[in-house]
């Protein structure tokens, strides 16, 4: 034993030795290890991915090359018989595997194989109770999402991360850092970027937390991916001077550990912003000093040096310098197509455009054009090769017909070069009409989302007022009759359930579980307040899983409410709330019944009304957009025909998060 681990200690010595040489050897050399049947597959599991995190970064190629060697060994092993423990790490180092891979499919705009490999690793995290995992996998399908602009949809999954390793936020600093700096992403999409900054900023104090217990050049390099991020907020805010201050804080730490990848994008980022202010000859020796990292070189990363060179192509073109620009421009592109960067790629497309128009090359121009066309068209991304060589077929096509046009009609009269001109022209007009009609409907259903959400919001801070002011009343009274002790208990019970009201009044959905947990002190008050006249009790159904479901906050609380201010307000004792959360039909209902007097004619009718149900009816029609919606509710009749009690019944709507 000790033998493979002198072997495995001098592997990784050689490996960081070979390193500053060829991150191609490394690989190589990697491989030879692997095949020595002495080393035990967990061990050679440990190794690629110590090898991944040492040597690359999610922008290298060899880092998913390494992912694949990983999930084949995982994959190979978890087919055989195991003892439960082998089982358990050969399931964790899948899931891992599929963590990365959705994150390599998301970068080629594979969203659906994104999306299944990262459902994948959150069932294995759960299937084997690593939960802390399964809240990290589920940050990082949020981060697919967001890619591919579903924020709706990743948003839930950051705040429930958030919330989980909130609840030990000693042992999960790391994490809580990763779901900051998902949050700031998701403000950045959303152009909110002062917000986007402040998430950024929790982001890295949470890593340099994380550092000062165990130093890394892992936590390293995303606090100084962080400080980039920062810098390109502060870019999007036109604050330039502090664009160049976080550019320069994160090229201090990705120089310390040796990052050229990192330092290069950085140092890209901050020759844009010395752009900005017509510093011309500073931002071209930031760019030319990219080019001349020969790490980069070595590495193969066509991100960092693909941006240096269009960056290079716009800073000529800004100075009108055309024919430098052009080879620059040309190479970005060709570095961008080759590593898959679709907002590269449309970038660079967009430069060779300008200068191609600036040269008169239409030609040119029009390729430019269409290719960036093709990318802002999801469905287009997806095409297949063979509509890319139909399209090129077409433009040859169109290219020859029109240079023959141009011989066959060229002592024509001027008249016919004014409708070709014209007609050109209407073309690029309804072209530019249905962009911007695309652009307006999805800017016009991102609003209708938005406005959704914040009347949502509106409604529940309508209904705090109103429970509070019920609550002070009650106080009030408790203080009248001389109860005194009963109304300082009160009052620590009303303290910590308005604490957690006011909390979730922020959320659009809260979990069921803290629902239950909001609900059951709210009924232990009012227990407190009716001297205990009635008891109550909770019931969630078997196949309910209350952690994965997900409701909006504080719709039962005012039938609750009713149940007791009503239904048993001919009861001095032995009054009973019964509360139960079931499925039918797929879908989640909510019953609460008593035994009280039962409702009269008036009340099932309807006529009876207070504010919080009004308010909670209009929420409960916003979310399921249904104006006929129906709140059930029926008298429970005894055998011999009398009103045993009443019971109130409704849907209510729900996300579920496998």
């Amino acid at each position: 034993m000790l033998k493979l681990q002198k072997l495995f200690a001098l592997f990784f010595f050689f490996l960081m030795c070979c390193n500053s040489y060829s991150q191609d050897k490394t690989i190589d050399s990697l491989k030879v290890v692997l095949q020595n049947s002495k080393i035990h597959d967990t061990t050679k599991l440990r190794a690629i991915n110590e090898v991944m995190d040492r040597n690359y970064t999610q922008d290298d190629q060899a880092y998913y090359t390494l992912n694949k060697m990983r999930g084949d060994l995982a994959q190979k092993n978890l087919k055989k018989s195991n003892s439960p423990e082998l089982e358990k790490k050969y399931t964790l180092w899948l899931a891992s595997y599929n963590t990365t891979l959705a994150n390599e499919y998301a970068n080629k705009q594979e969203i659906e194989k994104a999306l299944a490999c990262s459902d994948k690793s959150i069932a294995l995290f759960k299937s084997v109770k690593a939960y802390n995992e399964m809240y990290s996998a589920m940050i990082s399908k949020a981060s697919v999402y967001a890619k591919f602009k579903q924020d709706e949809k990743a948003i839930p999954l950051i705040y429930a991360a958030y919330k989980y390793f909130e609840k030990d936020k000693a042992n999960h600093i790391n994490d809580l850092a990763d779901a900051s700096s998902a949050l700031g992403y998701m403000h950045y999409d959303m152009n909110q970027h002062a917000k986007s900054i402040t998430y950024y900023n929790d982001a890295i104090r949470y890593y340099k937390m994380a550092y000062a217990k165990n130093p890394s050049n892992e936590l390293l390099y995303v606090i100084s991916v962080n400080y980039g991020n920062i810098a390109f907020s502060y870019s999007q805010l036109k604050k330039f001077d502090k664009t160049i201050e976080y550019c320069d804080k994160g090229i201090e730490i990705s120089r310390k550990i040796g990052n050229p990848t990192m330092t290069g994008i950085l140092l890209t980022r901050k020759a844009y912003a010395q752009m900005q202010f017509e510093k011309y000859d500073e931002a071209e020796k930031l760019f030319k000093e990219v080019l001349s990292l020969k790490e980069l070189e070595l590495a193969n990363n066509d991100v960092a040096i693909a941006n240096a060179n269009t960056g290079l192509a716009d800073l000529y073109v800004k100075k009108k310098e055309y024919a430098k620009a052009l080879p620059y421009a040309d190479k970005g592109f060709f570095l961008s197509k080759r590593g898959g960067s679709v907002p590269l790629q449309t970038k660079t497309a967009k430069t060779i455009y300008d200068i191609s128009m600036a040269t008169k090359n239409f030609e040119r121009a029009l390729e430019m054009y269409q290719f960036q066309e093709k990318l802002t068209d999801s469905s287009q991304i997806e095409a297949s090769k063979n509509e890319l060589e139909q399209q090129q077929l077409k433009y040859n096509f169109e290219k020859k017909e029109l240079n023959y046009k141009l011989i066959s009609e060229k002592e024509k009269s001027a008249k016919n070069n004014w409708l070709i001109a014209l007609s050109s022209l209407l073309l690029l007009i309804l072209l530019g009409g249905f962009f911007y009609y695309r652009n307006n409907r999805q800017k016009q259903a991102i609003a209708v989302l938005e406005k959704n959400q914040i009347k949502q919001k509106l409604l529940i801070t309508q209904m705090n007022p109103h429970f509070i002011f019920n609550s002070i009343e009650n106080i009030r009274s408790l203080i009248y009759q001389n109860q005194n002790n009963d109304a300082v208990n009160y009052l620590g019970k009303f303290s910590k359930l308005t604490r957690q009201i006011l909390e979730n009044s922020n959320e659009n959905y809260i979990s069921l579980e803290e629902e239950v947990e909001m609900t059951e002190n709210y009924l232990s008050i009012q227990q407190l307040l009716y001297n205990n006249k009635f008891i109550f009790s909770i019931a969630i159904e078997e196949n309910i899983d209350p952690e994965s479901v997900f409701l909006p906050p504080m719709l039962t609380q005012p039938f609750i409410e009713n149940a007791i201010k009503h239904g048993l307000s001919n009861t001095t004792e032995n009054g009973k709330i019964d509360i139960r959360f079931y499925l039918k039909e797929a879908k989640l209902f909510f019953e609460v019944s008593d035994n009280g007097k039962g409702f009269d004619n008036s009340q099932k009718s309807g006529t009876h009304k207070s504010l919080a149900m009004t308010i909670t009816k209009e929420r409960l029609v916003t979310y399921t957009k249904n104006h006929d919606f129906v709140v059930q509710t029926d008298n429970i009749i005894g055998k011999d025909e009398n009103i045993m009690g009443a019971k109130v019944i409704f849907e209510i709507p729900y996300i579920y998060e496998n």
